[in-house]
This record gives structure tokens, sequence and C-alpha cells, in this order.
């Protein structure tokens, strides 16, 4: 299934565009993590390698702009929720994604 469908359902689709070579995106894996535990059945969490999913890349940065890693995006139905460029620590990304499951 291609990424743009996946997000089309009706879950909560967190979107990370990293690099393995990117230090703050290592930071923000474990805070992802965390998150994954505290949303189990709610919030999905998708991570696509910018360096080697080029297709999703280019995809996602033709439409929402991906400016650099880490870049975070929130998808539910289809719709950019939320989006953001560099490190998000776990209290402020669990406050944003608790504002939208409300």
């Amino acid at each position: 299934m291609d990424l743009l469908d996946k997000i089309q359902g009706n879950n909560f689709y967190l979107i990370d565009f990293y690099a393995n070579w990117c230090a703050p995106c290592q930071l923000q894996l474990q805070f992802l993590e965390n998150l994954k535990e505290k949303f189990p059945d709610n919030v999905e969490i998708i991570k696509i390698d910018v360096d080697k999913d080029k297709v999703s890349t280019i995809q996602f940065d033709a439409m929402y702009q991906v400016n650099g890693v880490p870049t975070l995006m929130l998808f539910h139905q289809g719709k950019l929720l939320w989006k953001h460029y560099g490190v998000k620590f776990e209290d402020d990304l669990q406050e944003i994604v608790k504002q939208f499951l409300i």
C-alpha cells in the first residue's frame, strides 16, 4: 500500500522523516518510541528514511515540504493536522497528539 493511501485511514499517522546520520533524528527516535507506548491504539508512527525511501520523500516534499530532518507530520483521514521541522520533545509531542485525539 502506498503511503498516501495509508494515511487516508481513521487512525492518526505521525510520519517521521529522518536520516541515520542525523544526530537530532536519533534523539527524536527515543521520544517517538515513548509516544508509541502512550498512544498504542490511536497513533501509528511511520518512519521514512529520506536516504532510502526517495519516492515517499519526494512525494511528501512536493505536497507538504520536507525542509530537512527530522521533519514530523501528523495526518488523520488524509489531512495534514500538524507539521514540525526539528526535534520535538516527548512532553510537547504528547500534548500535540492529545489535542487532536479529543
